[in-house]
């Protein structure tokens, strides 16, 4: 039989004129939690995205979407417990949204003779053949985000795995009533997942759900599938307002029809059933509607967001009167971009789960490498799948995480590979790819929603029953624990467990891990839970954790480097919350003692905090009281690096290495004040010379040099300024007149590589030699300024301090720089130099070079 890789619905084949990961970025926003917020009032031609520019390059004209920048609140819908007005109060949200903002556009587009196409689900205009000029106008207007171009997406083509390769698909013209196959069985993926137990034991087989595809489409009269399409009014007529959207107008008729197969073959997945024992769906029970965002081995972007919309809420054949309450449950999307953490779509996703319609995605078919997630799966708000073969191992072309921000990827995984199911002309195919996998986590969605129906629209609940009850699996190719990994994510699913687990209930179990002698935090402890399901929890430094567990009979079992293991056992009760603080006795310790005082002259104890790391990752904390005193109990027999930090400010933090072996041992430590000189009871001493800038030109006895870089089109001066031409003021802590480098001010023609250089100093009597100045520097990503020391005159040149200009130091500032190489030369120079290009400013003003010391105040 024929073994086929899955299709990957939006990856585009040589020739297109743009990344997917690119495409349909147009919908980044997220639902806000209060009112929607108010775009800026002032135009922002910025908003024309790079995409569009580069087609307007080649072209007068393009195909774009003009994106507006608010957003409804639909915080409340998810508080509204009947379903149909739950649907309504969310389309009415987001279509009087859509009213308010969109109308300034539809007028400019209207205004040049072109129309647009409202998409109120994402609050966005698409409009075809606008030119530049409009465009620009467009991106104008108060309360439009931003300007996309339109993108189209294609299928991916089918390649074999490897294998036997043994016909299992009928021919293209056989009759809708054939199987395409003498075999007739439940198709394995179904037993693997125990879906047919959960039919037993339940009786229930997804009955009253109702799932559905963004896909290909549906071969509506397929065996496996006509008596569960919603269309199917049983007397061999069919209704296919509300039950069916084709959007591009691709089939011949108004009835559902597949082009292609992946849709057909995915919804078979879910619900397929002839009734003859070919039973090949999760959930048979469950009845089915369908959209057809891909028109054939494409998808354009128009027609994807006109299925994700209609799923909000169906329509008529004409795509007229939206009826919420026709909605479907469970949505099975098995499409998505190459390897990406891009944002596709995605308001429309925060709006399906708004309405309680749970989402389920394809994590794409790139693997096996890590990080070869797709969106729309590989991101945070959506519910992903991996693939595996029969033998229960992960298919090597299922996608691997991390995904968005490094989390986990995919959610869970299931049955993907030589999936059975059903394909256009009435027959059955094996395929393979996480488009296969999919359908069987959307499938045993609807089984849960049938058998519990409290869990129906609770998508957190539903996650929480899935991720809890799917199968560990360990593999570490990609990081994450055994539990919950980034090429099985949970594990694997396991369809009669999560609905076991759903009738049980879930319970919140939540405390914190503390010291019984002390009473701190224990960080790093692993909190384990087992019972009904097993679950791992390790503590950060507030020693808190937090699970979700199905109810039932627990142990808790507590480990931490240096404790005593502690056990405990609880009940968990459906729908409870309860707490369980943790008290772990620790081994036995011996004692670090000392005092901490300062060490620069006053004397005297010092507050503090003292921290011993094992260089394992576990550490200890004690601290100091105003005495200085401290006690620090640790393992005896380790060596420790311990920081003493002292909690009153201006002193540097000390380290010392310590071994401690059987007995305690005393360290003392005394803490020297920083160079800012801001500690308590100091004064900073000067004994040199100070240049103020305080006149309109160079100061005598300094040299400036603007070095040309050689860039052509660009110009290399003025570099050092004094005269403030960008009118910035002095903050910088001084007063009066300061130097500048301006290159803000001189604009983005400038490269500015410039240097101010001192006098020179006899410093043969200098013991304490400093450079300290007062400072202005505006953060800036492409600038850096440093302090170069010369001790022959201006001979030659050494780096003594550097900085970015990110983060930069906004004024008031003080930099000091000690040159104790310049101590006992008679020959000191230096110089401030400045490198960047339209990159902040650089302002400077008192600078002082000479002896400085921090000493004790006198009074």
């Amino acid at each position: 039989m024929r073994l086929l890789e899955a299709m990957r619905l939006s990856r585009p084949t040589a020739g297109t004129t743009a990344a997917v990961l690119c495409a349909a970025s147009l919908v980044t926003a997220t639902l806000t939690s209060g009112a929607a917020q108010a775009a800026p009032a002032a135009p922002r031609p910025a908003a024309l995205d790079a995409d569009v520019r580069a087609a307007y390059a080649t072209s007068g004209t393009a195909n774009i979407w003009i994106r507006m920048a608010d957003r409804a609140d639909l915080s409340g819908a998810v508080r509204v417990k009947d379903r149909a007005e739950r649907g309504r109060a969310v389309m009415n949200g987001l279509k009087a949204e859509a009213s308010a903002t969109q109308g300034p556009v539809q007028k400019a587009l209207k205004d040049a003779g072109l129309g647009g196409r409202s998409y109120w689900a994402t609050n966005a205009v698409y409009a075809a053949n606008v030119p530049e000029s409009v465009a620009r106008k467009l991106a104008a207007i108060p309360g439009v985000a931003e300007i996309r171009p339109s993108r189209t997406y294609r299928v991916q083509k089918p390649v074999e795995t490897a294998g036997p390769k043994t016909p299992a698909k009928t021919p293209a013209k056989a009759k809708a009533g054939a199987t395409g196959s003498t075999r007739a069985a439940v198709a394995w993926g179904v037993t693997d997942i125990k879906a047919d137990q959960v039919w037993t034991r339940t009786g229930r087989r997804g009955e009253g759900i109702v799932v559905a595809n963004v896909d290909t489409g549906a071969q509506y009269d397929h065996p496996a599938l006509v008596r569960q399409y919603r269309g199917n009014n049983g007397d061999g007529t069919f209704t296919n307002d509300y039950n069916w959207y084709d959007p591009s107008g691709m089939c011949k008729s108004a009835t559902p029809c597949d082009n292609n197969e992946h849709g057909t073959h995915t919804m078979g997945t879910m619900v397929g059933d002839d009734g003859q024992g070919e039973r090949i769906g999760v959930a048979p029970g469950a009845t089915w509607i369908a959209a057809k965002g891909c028109e054939t081995d494409s998808c354009s972007d128009t027609n994807l967001l006109a299925a994700l919309q209609w799923m909000l809420a169906p329509t008529d054949h004409d795509n007229a009167n939206p009826d919420p309450s026709r909605r479907p449950d469970v949505v099975n999307n098995s499409w998505g971009s190459p390897p990406s953490n891009e944002p596709m779509f995605e308001d429309v996703e925060l709006a399906w789960a708004a309405s309680g319609i749970m989402g389920v995605w394809a994590n794409g078919n790139d693997g096996p490498n890590c990080g070869t997630a797709g969106a729309p799966g590989s991101r945070t708000i959506n519910y992903s799948v991996g693939a595996y073969d029969p033998a229960g191992k992960a298919a090597p072309f299922s996608s691997r995480g991390p995904g968005q921000d490094g989390l986990v990827k995919p959610n869970i995984s299931a049955p993907g590979v030589d999936v059975r199911s059903s394909v256009p002309g009435g027959g059955y195919a094996e395929l393979s790819g996480t488009s296969m996998a999919t359908p069987h986590v959307a499938g045993a969605v609807a089984l849960l929603w049938s058998a519990r129906p409290e869990y129906r629209r609770d998508l957190e609940k539903t996650r929480d029953l899935l991720n809890l009850t799917a199968v560990d699996t360990p593999d570490g190719q990609c990081g994450g624990t055994p539990g919950n990994n980034n090429v099985y994510g949970e594990g694997r699913l396991d369809a009669l467990a999560l609905v076991d687990a759903g009738t049980a209930g879930l319970g919140d179990v939540s405390g914190t891990v503390t010291d019984a002698s002390s009473g701190q935090a224990v960080a790093g402890a692993t909190v384990h839970a087992s019972g009904p399901v097993d679950r791992a929890f390790t503590t950060g430094a507030d020693g808190a954790y937090r699970f979700r567990l199905t109810a039932g009979d627990y142990e808790i079992s507590t480990t931490a480097f240096g404790y005593v293991t502690g056990t405990t056992t609880l009940t968990v009760g459906k729908d409870g919350s309860q707490t369980q603080g943790i008290a772990l006795a620790p081994t036995p310790r011996v004692d670090l003692t000392g005092t901490v005082t300062d060490g620069s002259g006053k004397g005297g104890g010092l507050p503090a905090k003292i921290v011993a790391r094992d260089g394992e990752g576990h550490a200890w904390s004690a601290s100091a009281d105003a005495s200085g005193a401290y006690t620090l109990p640790l393992l005896p027999n380790l060596a420790y690096t311990v920081t003493y930090t002292s909690t009153e400010p201006g002193y540097e933090p000390a380290t010392r290495t310590v071994t401690l072996g059987g007995a305690g041992r005393t360290e003392d430590v005394g803490l020297t004040v920083t160079l800012a000189c801001v500690a308590k009871g100091y004064q900073v001493t000067r004994d040199g010379g100070t240049e103020g800038f305080d006149g309109t030109r160079l100061p005598k006895g300094w040299q400036l040099t603007n070095a040309d870089p050689g860039i052509p089109n660009y110009a290399h001066q003025p570099g050092w300024e004094f005269t403030d031409p960008g009118g910035r003021g002095n903050h910088t802590g001084g007063a009066g007149g300061f130097a500048v480098v301006d290159s803000q001010h001189t604009g983005p023609g400038h490269v500015q590589d410039t240097y101010l250089t001192s006098p020179s100093y006899d410093m043969s009597k200098r013991t304490k030699a400093t450079i300290e100045f007062a400072q202005d520097l505006k953060p800036a990503v492409n600038s850096t300024t440093s302090v170069d020391v010369s001790l022959d005159g201006g001979k030659t040149w050494t780096n003594a301090w550097t900085a970015k200009g990110f983060p930069g130091a906004p004024g008031p500032s003080a930099q000091v720089v000690p040159i104790p190489q310049a101590n006992g030369r008679s020959s000191v120079r230096y110089r401030l130099h400045y490198r960047g290009q339209f990159s902040g400013w650089w302002a400077v003003d008192d600078a002082f070079a000479g002896d400085r010391a921090c000493t004790p105040s006198t009074h």
